[in-house]
C-alpha cells in the first residue's frame, strides 16, 4: 500500500467538481457516490474501463477513482488510454489487490494516488482534495503558460512589420530548431523579449524558460548560480541547491550580457555546452541536462576575442545563429505605434494621447536608451501631465535639451554653409561665365555674345572690365588693346 501526504489539511474548502467513479462493484459504487455527494460533488459512474472511457470523451470529469480490477479492459490499460488524450486529468486508483508493484506501475502511468480497499473514508476525502487541488493548478499553469506564450509571440511585439521585420523573418526560420542563438544589440532594444519568443514559439515552449544576467553577480556567486552547489561547499552553503541549468531542463536558458563573464567561469561554461552535463560545486556527480542556449550581449564579442577578453572556442559555440537587434534611431518608422503600444499599456481606458509638438520632439531624439528610455519617458510624462494630453513640458529637461541643442547645431551648420564671405560676388560668377562660353565656342565672339544674349561691344567692355586679354582671329578682339589679362 502506498500511502499520501496530505497537501491540504481536512475542512479546507475545495470547490464542487465532477468525479467519474469506475469499479464493477455496485456497492461501493453508491458508498463513493454517497460521500462525495455529501461532501458537494456532482458523481458520474462507470462499471467498466471501456464504458469510463466513453463517458470522459463527451464530458470531461476533474477526478477520476479508478479500481484496477475491471471487467474487460483492466485499470491499468484505462489509466494508460486516459492519459494519451487527458494528460493532467487527476486520476486516484483503488484496488483489492494492492501491492507495491502496481502501486509504482499506477504512478509511473500519471496516477495522482493509489489507495487500498478496504479504505478509510476521511483518507479518500484527503486524497481527493489534493487531487482536486492539483489538478485546478495545473489547469491554471496551463492557461498561464498560454497567456505567456500569446504575451512573448513575435506577434506581440511592435515593429515587425516595419523596422524589425528582417529580424523576424530570421528568427522566424531558428525557431523550430535547437541552435544556439547569440543576440546582439544595444541596451534596451527587447532582446529578452525577442529570447522569450523564440522559447514560446518553439518545440520547447511546454518546458522552463530561466534567465540569469551574468553582469549582476560576482564571479563567485555566477558560479553557484548557474551549476548550483552542494551543502557544505562553501561559506553559508548551508543546503544543497541547483543552478540556472538544472532548473532550464527541457527548457531553455538565457545567459543575458554574456559579455561580462570572468575568463574562468567562460571555461566552465564551455565545458557544460560540449559535455551537456553539469557538476554541482562542491559535488562530484555530474548531471545531464537538456537545453537550449540563448545569449544576449550589448557588447562587440568578436571584438572582446581579439582582445583576449573572451574566449574563441566559447565565442563560437555560442554565435552559432547571430542575430543583430536594431536600435530604435534605426528604425524610427516604428515610433509612433511603439508610442501607441506603451500609452495604451499605461492607460487601460485609451485616455492618454501626445501632442503633435510633443510626438515631433520625440521623434527628433536619438534615443540612446532605446525602446527601455521611450517607456521612462512616457510614464514620467504621463505622471506630470495628469489628465492633460502630454505636452512639450512634460518631457524629461534632459531630452527637451538635445532635441534644441540638436537643432541649433543644425542651424550653425546650415548657417556656415550659407556664409557670405565663403560665396562668389556677382562680378566673379560673371567673369567666371564669361570665361567658360568663350571656352565653349573656342574664342568666336560672335557666337559668345549670342550665347551670353549681349551684343559684341558690350562684350568687349566686359572682357576690358575683368582683365581679358582675347587671342581670337584678326579683328575679333578689341581694337588696339593691350591691357594685359588672363589668356582664355
Amino acid at each position: 500500500m502506498v500511502e499520501s501526504t496530505p497537501l491540504v489539511p481536512p475542512g479546507t474548502h475545495v470547490q464542487a467538481a465532477t468525479v467519474l467513479v469506475v469499479d464493477d462493484e455496485p456497492s461501493l459504487r453508491r458508498l463513493l457516490a454517497f460521500n462525495l455527494e455529501r461532501d458537494g460533488h456532482r458523481v458520474a459512474t462507470a462499471v467498466s474501463g471501456e464504458e469510463a472511457l466513453e463517458r470522459i470523451a463527451t464530458d470531461v470529469p476533474d477526478l477520476v477513482l479508478l479500481d484496477l480490477m475491471l471487467p474487460g479492459i483492466d485499470g491499468l490499460e484505462t489509466l494508460t488510454r486516459i492519459r494519451r488524450v487527458h494528460p493532467e486529468l487527476p486520476v486516484i486508483v483503488l484496488t483489492a489487490h494492492g501491492s507495491v508493484e502496481n502501486a509504482v506501475e499506477a504512478m509511473k502511468l500519471g496516477a495522482q494516488d493509489f489507495l487500498t480497499k478496504p479504505f478509510d473514508m476521511d483518507r479518500l476525502r484527503i486524497a481527493v482534495r489534493n487531487a482536486l487541488e492539483i489538478g485546478q493548478l495545473s489547469r491554471e499553469v496551463r492557461k498561464l503558460r498560454s497567456e505567456l506564450g500569446a504575451r512573448y509571440s513575435f506577434e506581440g511585439i511592435v515593429g515587425i512589420r516595419g523596422g524589425l521585420r528582417e529580424t523576424v523573418l530570421l528568427l522566424e526560420k531558428v525557431i523550430p530548431t535547437d541552435l544556439t542563438v547569440l543576440l546582439q544589440g544595444e541596451s534596451g532594444t527587447g532582446k529578452e523579449l525577442f529570447a522569450r519568443a523564440i522559447h514560446f514559439e518553439g518545440p520547447r515552449r511546454e518546458g522552463p524558460f530561466v534567465a540569469i544576467n551574468c553582469a549582476a553577480l560576482p564571479e563567485s556567486l555566477l558560479e553557484s548560480e548557474l551549476f548550483g552547489h552542494e551543502k557544505g561547499s562553501f561559506t553559508g552553503a548551508h543546503e544543497a541547491r541547483t543552478g540556472k541549468f538544472e532548473q532550464a531542463d527541457g527548457g531553455t536558458l538565457l545567459l543575458d550580457e554574456i559579455g561580462e563573464m570572468s575568463p574562468e567561469v567562460q571555461a566552465k561554461l564551455l565545458r557544460v555546452l560540449q559535455e551537456k552535463t553539469v557538476t554541482r560545486l562542491g559535488g562530484d556527480r555530474p548531471v545531464r541536462v537538456d537545453v537550449r542556449i540563448i545569449a544576449a550581449t550589448n557588447r562587440d564579442l568578436a571584438a572582446l576575442v581579439r582582445t583576449g577578453q573572451f574566449r574563441e572556442d566559447l565565442f563560437y559555440r555560442l554565435s552559432v545563429f547571430p542575430v543583430t537587434i536594431p536600435p530604435l534611431r534605426e528604425r524610427k518608422e516604428d515610433l509612433p505605434e511603439l508610442v501607441e503600444h506603451l500609452l495604451r499599456e499605461s492607460c487601460p481606458a485609451g485616455r492618454c494621447r501626445l501632442l503633435p509638438e510633443t510626438m515631433e520632439i520625440l521623434e527628433a531624439h536619438e534615443w540612446p536608451g532605446n525602446v527601455r528610455e521611450l517607456y521612462n519617458v512616457l510614464r514620467r510624462a504621463l505622471v506630470i501631465a495628469g489628465d492633460e494630453p502630454i505636452a512639450p513640458e512634460h518631457l524629461p529637461p534632459y531630452l527637451l535639451d538635445r532635441v534644441r541643442a540638436a537643432r541649433e547645431d543644425g542651424t550653425a551648420r546650415a548657417g556656415a554653409r550659407l556664409d557670405p564671405s565663403s560665396l562668389p560676388t556677382l562680378e566673379e560668377v560673371e567673369r567666371e561665365h564669361i570665361v567658360r562660353v568663350l571656352h565653349a565656342h573656342r574664342g568666336n565672339l560672335s557666337l559668345a555674345a549670342r550665347t551670353l544674349g549681349i551684343g559684341r561691344t558690350t562684350l568687349y567692355r566686359k572682357l576690358e572690365k575683368y582683365g581679358l586679354h582675347h587671342r581670337g582671329r584678326a579683328g575679333e578682339g578689341p581694337a588696339g588693346s593691350r591691357r594685359r589679362g588672363n589668356a582664355l
